[in-house]
């Protein structure tokens, strides 16, 4: 009996020795290993429809401020107009195009142009808004793409889309990519710059910034694709990845990795590693990430991160774009957000919680862990 008081003592003893040396033992790195993921009920609840200003927007996208702010920016927007029952009451238009959202003491301040009653996006083609198409933002849009930080201005990247049969909800077109500059911390329009010959891949996705380059990522027929620059504005100093070197042409481009993604996704530099969160395609709830050691690959080490649930009472609804915020990282728990959506434009009426970002944390050591 001594002996195994004895034996448990010099355990103890060794499990605390440890400890305090940072030294874990197989069951503690066990432990450490074993953390899952979680909801991240904070931010989940931060986005609740409420008030005049944003109430509901995919998108997600998110750049730190030289301020410490975080810009929130989002696609197709409802502005206000939800009851104390969340069911949405119908406008014309019913939504806009994008929108900038910075939360400040824990309210919403959306920034858009003009008055939230004029149902105007924040980001509007320079042809829709100098009137010389005749068209509205139904027909000539901005959805947006990644941003960044460069000489105190925000840039963000735009897709540009156009659509001729406003029955359609899925028949609208790709006409090219865009990149408008903003003041801050005032969000003024400074200049909008227009990129030919990319080959229709839809470049502005994602960003990341090192002290070389600035690497900008995009899709075509759901294959992610790289590019780097010194200078983003100036289209002819980009050059492209073609799975081995780069190439001065966006037609010699090759995917960076044979997986077929949702349309938008991250990569961000972690510790020394790089990382990519990117959702599968073709409505997929599964949410995945990679890892490499440079910006551009050879990615590899794939995990699947998260199966997003269904959401009750909703037999269209979906959901897509995944996306990481590691400004906000805790206790290397990695911040993502996901959209949710419907089929059925009706369904967002009936309930505004639906068409909403939900936010998950996932521990760093699962995306690094290797297969």
């Amino acid at each position: 009996m001594n002996k195994v008081i004895n034996l448990l003592t010099a355990v103890v003893a060794v499990i605390m020795m440890n400890a305090c040396k940072g030294i874990r033992t197989q069951s503690e790195e066990k432990a450490v290993l074993t953390r899952e993921v979680v909801v991240d009920t904070v931010f989940t609840n931060q986005f609740l429809p409420r008030g005049d200003g944003f109430t509901g927007g995919d998108g997600v996208y998110s750049v730190l401020l030289p301020d410490g702010r975080t810009v929130w920016i989002f696609g197709d927007s409802f502005i206000g107009n939800v009851t104390s029952d969340n069911r949405r009451i119908k406008t014309t238009p019913a939504y806009i195009r994008n929108s900038f959202v910075v939360i400040e003491e824990g309210q919403l301040i959306t920034f858009q142009q003009g008055k939230p009653s004029e149902f105007k996006s924040m980001m509007i083609p320079p042809e829709v808004a100098e009137g010389n198409l005749g068209y509205d933002e139904h027909r000539l849009w901005y959805w947006p793409g990644d941003g960044f930080v460069e000489n105190g201005n925000l840039n963000v990247f735009v897709s540009k889309f156009s659509q001729e049969n406003l029955d359609d909800m899925w028949g609208f077109n790709f006409e090219g990519t865009e990149l408008l500059t903003f003041s801050l911390p005032d969000f003024e329009l400074l200049r909008v710059d227009r990129f030919n010959n990319l080959d229709s891949i839809h470049f502005g996705h994602a960003v990341l910034k090192t002290d070389a380059y600035t690497y900008v990522y995009g899709l075509k027929n759901q294959k992610p694709y790289a590019a780097r620059t010194t200078k983003v504005t100036d289209r002819d100093l980009w050059e492209f990845y073609n799975g081995n070197d780069w190439v001065d042409t966006a037609e010699e481009a090759k995917p960076m990795l044979n997986f077929s993604g949702s349309e938008q996704f991250s990569v961000f530099e972690w510790k020394g590693s790089f990382v990519m969160i990117m959702q599968e395609g073709d409505l997929s709830n599964k949410i995945y990430s990679f890892t490499a050691e440079t910006p551009y690959g050879p990615w590899s080490n794939q995990q699947l991160l998260y199966e997003t649930p269904k959401l009750e009472n909703c037999e269209t609804c979906w959901s897509y774009n995944a996306l990481a915020h590691p400004q906000f990282e805790e206790d290397d728990m990695l911040l993502i957000s996901y959209n949710t959506n419907s089929m059925e434009m009706e369904d967002h009426y009936k309930n505004a919680l639906i068409y909403r970002p939900r936010f998950i944390r996932v521990p760093m050591e699962m995306i690094l862990s290797q297969n």
